[in-house]
């Protein structure tokens, strides 16, 4: 009874979520409409569709979980299939090729988390079985005090999360929170909590993570800024996620579980055989250190922004012009031309020759715009065209997920192939970036992990003295328990992918089209369409990425009276909203915990609700007391 109101409750939360914001948009649209002074167009009826689709969705996972007690793979691969099916029926598509999407989403899926998960889970029980996290504990607790250890794993994770995606510290930490316990005996749930909230407050709202990086390009925000002000909106945030913490931890305690049959199979250390304080910290600090190197220089690199054309770059502004004024549909003048980074004046501007210095540069500053434009490649219009190697690699890229930089630089290049008499060759290379694509596998997350389990293997083999075939036998059995949270999550991340196929993305945007409004209100709005995306897919880089697309578009021309980087932050904090078993950090968050999925439903779930509207009012407060007005 307890789990069916679980169920019940969240289930019903979501849905009426859902249903209320598009609610509340169809309505505001409509009363914009009516108040009109003048005729306008009505906006386009929504598509309901995705949304019975998305409820489907919820439903079948939530009852085969939860109602039904079935693993957690077979529920989420089942329910991913069952809405692939039924996009297949309203599409006209054949059932084989839904399975095929069912399965390229489990692959894709796969592929991103695959070994770095594998790679934790022998880094925990190498530095479990070591006591490499019983050392960390133990000079933890000397110098913080146990009470404090809470805030330690709290400072941790915020602190980590800026150079390193969340799921990668939460799995550095994880074998740190479960020493505690064993220390403790107490406040496991709490030290789990602990570490996801500074872990999911920096990834959301601190750069150079890929989301809130993106949203600052999006919306026009300088990066530093962003880095500033997300985690000034961070902090008190965290504060608010760490009481809930202590709240659920006494509401709801939960007892530390085995992740293995024989995690401890080992007898405990005394602690002068447990390894040194330095030793001990390697396995977390390596990857840390490598893969924040690699931010770094690859974030220094960036700022060159090398493909941004120069006036130099343009060898013949009078073809230029008349390319550009004589350009027949579907070739790549017309693509510049009806680029929508572009207005009227600016379209006519281009197709007259300049004969000056500030024309010329007004004329490139036009097409540095343009080269930002995320749909200028169209394969009709580039057909013919000879494409270089870096133009087909960028095509072939995620395009929603693409940095400004190599936006930029993709799109210089197709107009460098496609006119090669008038747009000169760039170079990329740099001491910078040389630097950075130098320690490109070094700081590649998956290498990073295996080098730091290395470690953890070679310091649990000396530390033992075990034989070799004897720490073979423990690497298997953490790659045991590994590959269930790798199926696991994967099955997750392709029943988030057939829930993003069902268009789900475009009815959300359709609510809200054509809302307007000022001040705090665009906060809210912000916040509202960020949180509805990442309910319904899963993705918080994606619900951000899309949200901040679509403010761009109804701020428009619009000044704030603000800085725009508290539309960011709010967005930021939008797509922590809601947070469940369409969420791969869910899973993470779960099974790397060793915790049930109810479990999860009482304590993540809630968690980075609270944390995001903390989030959300924090940023209105900031926005008023501290409005920024006039800085980038």
């Amino acid at each position: 009874m307890r789990h069916s109101g679980i169920f019940i409750r969240y289930f019903v939360l979501m849905i009426c979520f859902l249903a209320a914001s598009a609610a509340i948009a169809q309505a505001s649209t409509l009363s914009i409409y009516a108040a009109a002074s003048s005729p306008a167009a009505s906006p386009d009826p929504i598509d309901y569709q995705p949304m019975i689709l998305l409820a489907v969705g919820i439903i079948s996972v939530l009852a085969m979980i939860i109602g039904l007690k079935l693993n957690a793979f077979l529920a989420l691969i089942l329910s991913a299939l069952l809405v692939s099916l039924l996009i297949g029926f309203t599409g006209d598509q054949s059932a084989g090729s839904r399975m095929d999407a069912v399965t390229t989403a489990f692959g894709g899926s796969a592929k991103s988390i695959g070994i770095v998960i594998a790679m934790a889970a022998i880094i925990g029980k190498c530095m479990l079985d070591s006591g490499a996290a019983d050392r960390i504990v133990r000079s933890a607790i000397n110098l913080t005090g146990e009470k404090n250890a809470t805030f330690g794993l709290l400072t941790s994770s915020f602190v980590l999360a800026v150079p390193v995606f969340f799921d990668t510290v939460f799995y550095l930490l994880v074998p740190l929170a479960r020493s505690l316990y064993r220390r403790t005996n107490k406040n496991y749930l709490r030290y789990l909590m602990a570490i996801a909230t500074g872990g999911a407050i920096t990834h959301t709202l601190v750069p150079p993570t890929p989301g809130p990086l993106l949203v600052s390009a999006i919306l026009g925000v300088d990066i530093g800024m962003m880095m500033l002000v997300g985690t000034l909106v961070a902090i008190p945030t965290a504060i608010v996620g760490i009481l809930f913490s202590f709240w659920i931890d006494n509401r709801n305690p939960v007892v530390m579980r085995p992740l293995g049959t024989n995690e401890n199979k080992h007898k405990p250390l005394k602690p002068d055989q447990l390894p040194s304080l330095w030793i001990s910290l390697l396995p977390v600090l390596l990857p840390v250190v490598l893969i924040g190197a690699g931010t770094l220089t690859t974030t220094i690199a960036d700022r060159e922004d090398r493909a941004a054309l120069v006036q130099s770059d343009i060898r013949d502004y009078n073809q230029l012009a008349e390319t550009l004024a004589t350009a027949q549909p579907n070739t790549p003048a017309a693509q510049i031309l009806a680029s929508d980074k572009l207005n009227e004046e600016e379209r006519v501007r281009l197709t007259k020759a300049p004969s000056t210095d500030n024309a010329k540069a007004d004329i490139v500053e036009l097409l540095n715009q343009v080269l930002l434009d995320k749909d200028l490649y169209n394969e009709k219009a580039f057909l013919g065209v000879p494409l270089s190697n870096v133009a087909k690699d960028k095509i072939s890229a995620n395009q929603l997920r693409m940095k400004p930089v190599d936006r930029r630089r993709m799109n210089r290049a197709l107009l460098e192939d496609a006119y090669p008499d008038v747009i000169a060759k760039h170079t990329w290379a740099s001491s910078a970036r040389n630097i950075a694509s130098a320690l490109s596998l070094w700081s590649n997350p998956d290498f990073a992990l295996m080098l730091a389990a290395i470690c953890a293997m070679l310091t649990l083999k000396y530390v033992r003295d075990l034989s070799w075939r004897t720490l073979s036998s423990d690497v298997e059995e953490a790659l045991m328990s590994g590959g269930v949270i790798i199926l696991i999550t994967a099955a997750g991340g392709a029943f988030g992918a057939m829930l993003t196929q069902t268009n789900i993305s475009d009815a959300i945007q359709s609510a809200f089209q054509n809302q307007g409004g000022s001040g705090i209100a665009l906060i809210v709005l912000g916040w509202t369409i960020s949180s509805v995306l990442r309910v319904a897919q899963g993705s918080s880089t994606v619900a951000m990425i899309i949200a901040a697309g679509m403010m761009s578009a109804i701020i428009g021309d619009q000044k704030p009276d603000y800085n725009m980087v508290y539309l960011a932050t709010a967005i930021g904090s939008g797509s922590l909203f809601g947070s469940w078993m369409n969420d791969s950090g869910f899973w993470v968050f779960t099974k790397m915990g060793g915790l049930t999925e109810s479990e999860s439903l009482r304590s993540w779930s809630p968690l980075l609700t609270i944390l995001s509207l903390a989030g959300l009012i924090v940023t209105i407060a900031l926005s008023q007391i501290l409005p920024l007005r006039g800085t980038m």
